[in-house]
């Protein structure tokens, strides 16, 4: 059975609704925190890639802001997160060009002026103890988180127009000094648009046999604060 989700931009009373399916991967908060720093850093519309677009959120609701020029381009590894991002874009009414495959593949010869990714960012021990993926959706992101988002970072210069930028998160849940590195030496500039404290859920909190080992090898990042485990999400912007 399909559930909806509902986002309301800020500043906005009326949400957005969007059909979820159990196979395709659900909108958590951080997709809502990366709009919005994508509503900030994108001061006119744009030629816009949602990458690991999924049901369609992010490219959708830029869309509907008025940051997009054109289309929505969007693709995803899973075909059935593609028709289902294309089914939400209709009812909403959005030109969108989707197509199914892995990271730039489906994007030989385009440039966009903006590139927002959303792929999965979080250590695989994380994954499997947490409730952010759906039955049948892996993350795949390696045991430090960094495998999917390390290779977008190395591969989006070549598919950017001169100016543009790449805007993604990073979550704590990953090594995120493997990640800097990586944008140090393809960028020549970058920033944060915006960060973000979370209380780490109970079910995860509670495995430490998991969590202990990743913390101290460096694998992911968390600290105590009133005795509960926080992490944390980063919102930067690469400039090409």
């Amino acid at each position: 059975m399909n559930i909806m989700y509902q986002y309301i931009p800020k500043g906005k009373k009326e949400p957005f609704s969007f059909e979820l399916e159990e196979g395709v991967f659900h909108p958590t908060d951080t997709s809502g925190v990366l709009i919005e720093a994508c509503s900030q850093a994108i001061l006119s519309p744009k030629k816009i890639l949602d990458l690991g677009c999924g049901c369609g959120l992010v490219g959708i609701a830029l869309a509907k802001i008025g940051l997009c020029k054109g289309a929505v381009y969007a693709s995803d590894l899973s075909r059935e997160a593609v028709e289902l991002a294309c089914k939400n874009a209709e009812s909403m009414s959005i030109e969108y060009v989707a197509r199914c495959g892995s990271l730039f593949e489906p994007w030989s010869g385009e440039k966009f002026d903006v590139i927002v990714d959303d792929v999965a960012g979080i250590s695989d021990d994380i994954a499997k103890i947490s409730s952010w993926y759906p039955q049948g959706v892996s993350c795949g992101a390696g045991r430090d988180g960094v495998k999917w988002i390390v290779r977008i970072i190395e591969q989006s210069r070549d598919y950017l127009t001169e100016g543009g930028m790449l805007i993604f998160p990073v979550l704590s849940l990953s090594n995120e000094d493997k990640i800097l590195e990586a944008l140090k030496a393809t960028y020549p500039s970058y920033e944060v648009l915006a960060k973000k404290d979370w209380f780490l859920p109970d079910a995860i909190a509670e495995r430490q046999d998991i969590l202990t080992p990743l913390i101290n090898e460096g694998s992911i990042k968390c600290r105590k604060k009133y005795g509960k485990w926080i992490w944390h999400t980063h919102i930067y912007k690469a400039n090409g």
